[in-house]
């Protein structure tokens, strides 16, 4: 009779099955819980896995381990894979706001991930165990524990099951603000509209402040909610003393914040570049992603380590962290590494990092390095903005469309991109640029000429221009 998945689990070594059960029981209802906790499950399977040849690990960094293994041939090519698909996994847990992935996608990478988790225990039984692995079945999920979850969280006074509610709703949350700003940008309406992100922000920082006595981690959520105000609270100097106290308690998230503060000087703390290297290295000893691209930053623009540098943003962007991804296809790029480079900004484009997306629209808009493709660019140019606004992109694909680069350029859009661009625009530079071209632009579209159709969709177009050919203010709805 085949066992199922948690006894697998226990069979190949108990201290793994904590971590495993709590992904399971989380994965619907709270999955960047479920996925950190399976980035644990790789980590402890790792070090097993060295003990059973005698390896000893001189990095901390998963990404090494695995790798170190791989080269021991320890693992093989198929098992390294696997353990790395677990590893970005569990760092898109950690920082599901750098990922742009929906809820629904979230729930649905915690479920293969659980999955997967289980059949990369089966594959190693046989090294564990010098036994075939036995017989096994998935047991299917259910949100039998999500119910619990609330139970505990209200009747009981449970702190864990508090923050994990909180953490549930935070993501929530920032994923319904993102759509409300993505609706008023397509919308050109200068309100924005945030009451339903608002309140569910609020539920989770109420959560958060109810467990933040007896939970490092939703003291630290707790800190982060008064910092941003999150539900109406404001108040980032005691916010960021509860994300120093989460630190010091050994909380990596935390420490790699406390870190940035001390980088970047915040309301409590003065920049600090000794503190912050001694936060960042803390949190990076625990392959905190943010951590290391942040170590990156310090050593590139501060304490002047070029090999430091790209050696820690190089971590961070192995590790799969978009962010890192495109800040090394940078450095590479000044390294005069261009097909490299190209490589990490590939990567980072496809997690949806915005600034990658705009540049790699670039290159395809242009040709450079790679085969032109103005659907494809004009495609990433829409998501970009979509998810982040950049009014560089818009500015670029404006332009784009009124000089028919892209397919379908439609000059209503052009108009919109510009206008928006000139709307949001945070520098001087960019807003000049702007004026400098509009003029000429709105000349173009009213000497403009075609079908009755076309004529107006240019009569459209230039409504959002005045006398002078300057993009129109948005109006307040």
């Amino acid at each position: 009779m085949a066992i199922n998945d948690l006894e697998l689990v226990r069979r190949v070594d108990p201290a793994l099955l904590e971590d495993y059960r709590l992904a399971r029981n989380y994965c619907l209802d709270v999955p960047t819980h479920a996925l950190v906790h399976l980035r644990s499950v790789a980590y402890k399977l790792v070090e097993i896995l060295a003990s059973c040849v005698e390896i000893k690990f001189k990095s901390k960094n998963l990404y090494d381990r695995v790798e170190v293994l791989n080269r021991a041939r320890a693992i093989d090519v198929r098992l390294a894979r696997k353990l790395h698909k677990l590893r970005e996994g569990g760092n898109k847990g950690a920082h599901p706001e750098k990922y742009r992935l929906s809820q629904e996608q979230l729930v649905d990478l915690a479920k293969r991930s659980v999955e997967l988790t289980a059949a990369v225990l089966a594959e190693s039984y046989h090294t564990l165990k010098a036994a075939p692995c036995p017989d096994w079945a998935f047991e299917p999920l259910d949100q039998v524990a999500g119910r619990e979850l609330c139970y505990r969280a209200v009747m009981e006074e449970d702190p864990e099951a508090q923050y994990l509610v909180g953490i549930s709703l935070k993501a929530k949350g920032l994923m319904q603000r993102e759509r409300e700003l993505s609706f008023a940008m397509a919308n050109d309406s200068a309100d924005i509209n945030t009451e339903a992100s608002q309140r569910r922000l609020s539920q989770a920082g109420d959560w958060f402040e109810r467990a933040s006595d007896n939970h490092a981690g939703a003291r630290f959520e707790y800190g982060v909610a008064l910092i941003h105000g999150y539900g109406g609270q404001d108040d980032p100097a005691l916010g960021e003393t509860l994300v120093q106290q989460a630190a010091e308690s050994g909380l990596a998230e935390a420490q790699a914040l406390l870190g940035y503060f001390y980088l970047s000087s915040s309301t409590a703390f003065d920049r600090d570049l000794s503190k912050a290297q001694h936060y960042l290295l803390l949190a990076a000893e625990q392959d905190q992603a943010e951590a290391m691209a942040n170590l990156g930053v310090l050593y590139h623009h501060h304490l002047r380590d070029a090999d430091k540098a790209l050696s820690y943003t190089r971590q961070a962007a192995q590790a799969g962290y978009p962010v890192a991804q495109y800040h090394l296809a940078l450095m590479l790029e000044q390294h005069k590494e261009p097909d490299a480079a190209m490589e990490w900004l590939q990567q980072a484009a496809e997690q949806n990092y915005p600034d990658a997306m705009a540049a790699l629209a670039r290159h395809l808009l242009d040709g450079e390095r790679l085969t032109p493709d103005p659907a494809r660019a004009s495609a990433l140019y829409r998501k970009a903005i979509r998810y982040a606004g950049l009014p560089e992109a818009m500015f670029e694909f404006s332009l784009a469309i009124f000089d028919n680069e892209v397919p379908d350029a439609d000059p209503v859009e052009g108009a919109a991109l510009l206008q928006a661009a000139y709307h949001y625009a945070g520098s001087r530079e960019l807003r000049e640029a702007i004026e400098q071209l509009s003029p000429t632009l709105v000349a173009a579209l009213e000497s403009g000429a075609g079908s009755a159709d076309r004529q107006e969709r240019l009569q459209l177009a230039r409504r959002r221009f005045d006398e002078h050919g300057l993009p129109l203010p948005f109006e307040s709805r």
